[in-house]
């Protein structure tokens, strides 16, 4: 909820502030951010970022989004995938 992880081509610069789009379903958040230290990676760069400007009506679209993919997750695990499973990829996971 504070931030999150990006993977990249490029990276961009440390404390670099950025505007991003995030898309959540069928809307999207348009919170600021600012860049962290990257981390190359096999296929480009992980680079990790923090919220620096998020609307409560964002948080709340984040925070409902976040509940959802976690109960997923735990449902996926009880349905004999095992502890280390891990659903597909879904939009929270690039940021």
């Amino acid at each position: 909820m504070t931030g999150g992880l990006l993977e990249l081509a490029r990276y961009v610069d440390e404390r670099t502030k950025v505007a991003m789009t995030i898309p959540v379903g069928s809307r999207s958040v348009r919170p600021q951010a600012e860049m962290l230290f990257p981390m190359q990676s096999l296929q480009g760069y992980l680079q990790p970022f923090r919220f620096t400007r998020l609307g409560a009506e964002e948080l709340q679209i984040l925070d409902r989004e976040i509940s959802e993919l976690l109960k997923q997750s735990v449902a996926a695990a009880a349905a004999g995938h095992g502890p280390g499973f891990r659903p597909p990829r879904f939009y929270l996971e690039s940021f």
